[in-house]
């Protein structure tokens, strides 16, 4: 489809701020949840619309896709995948702006 994918800041530091708070107790399963994390987002690459509609932010056009505890979220914007949040399940509600550490 010729999608492209872009990570904004936020979800960039979503994802060291998950991966510290892992590695605190598990290194080696930090490093593997990061780049599962990666690995997931890249079907959007091929299947853009692979998540679901995101209730909360609906209103903005969100989407979620499911990685073991977590919610990625992002939005489609033309021909480009914008990635807006990795968010724990645990935590609720996703918002665009609650920094997670």
């Amino acid at each position: 489809m010729g999608e492209a994918l872009v990570w904004t800041e936020r979800a960039s530091a979503d994802i060291e701020a998950i991966v510290r708070y892992i590695a605190r107790r598990n290194p080696q399963a930090a490093a593997a949840i990061g780049l599962g994390i990666y690995d997931r987002v890249q079907l959007l690459l091929t299947h853009p619309q692979a998540g679901s509609i995101l209730d909360e932010l609906r209103d903005g056009g969100w989407r979620k896709l499911i990685y073991r505890r977590w919610k990625i979220i992002y939005t489609i914007r033309e021909e480009i995948v914008i990635v807006g949040r990795v968010w724990p399940a645990a935590l609720g509600e996703a918002d665009l702006t609650t920094p997670l550490d």
